[in-house]
């Protein structure tokens, strides 16, 4: 059995996708996915936060299948703060997360430290993992998780995967799925 499958009768499993508006969080699920996810994608009436055409105003739902019969569900959030009610909800129900940031945009570390903090006052949290969606050399990563950790973090791993790249999110998500079974072992 899989990390991500429940017990019997717990239910299927989710995994959220959280991030800024414009990271990729529709694309990732579209590529893990298919047209067969369910948007909430409504046209941009703020041009000035993010220029692109239209914008998620609620949560999306999608499933993959991992083999065996068993599905995984996923779940994305908006990035607007004006929604943070639907992302903490979407976070509350989840087992894991893939938190979705460009390391070198000037605000990824604040961003990300208050998305760690905020799910970490979860009653039952979620294991979250750091997905660089954009480009980043290694000392780029360095300096993002050296600067979470000076905000006092622990070390959250950081994987690169282009959201647009279905085996790359297919990876993450393995990488999750990995972090989550030790988790398991150890509880």
């Amino acid at each position: 059995m899989t990390p991500f499958m429940p017990q019997p009768g717990q239910g299927l499993m989710r995994v959220s996708l959280l991030g800024p508006m414009g990271i990729g969080k529709t694309t990732a699920l579209r590529s893990l996915c298919g047209e067969l996810m369910a948007g909430s994608d409504v046209r941009n009436l703020d041009k000035g936060a993010h220029a692109k055409e239209f914008t998620t105003v609620g949560a999306e739902f999608g499933e993959i299948d991992l083999g065996s019969g068993e599905r995984l569900q996923l779940v994305g959030s908006p990035g607007q703060d004006r929604f943070d009610f639907v992302r903490r909800w979407v976070l509350s129900a989840s087992v894991g997360a893939l938190l979705m940031v460009d390391v070198n945009d000037a605000d990824a570390v604040e961003y990300a430290s208050e998305m760690l903090t905020g799910a970490a006052e979860l009653d039952a949290a979620p294991l979250m993992i750091l997905l660089s969606c954009r480009t980043a050399n290694g000392a780029q990563l360095e300096a993002f998780s050296a600067a979470l950790m000076a905000k006092g973090h622990d070390v959250v791993p950081i994987v690169e995967a282009d959201p647009r790249d279905r085996q790359q999110m297919l990876d993450a998500l393995g990488v999750l799925a990995s972090l989550l079974s030790l988790q398991s072992q150890t509880l």
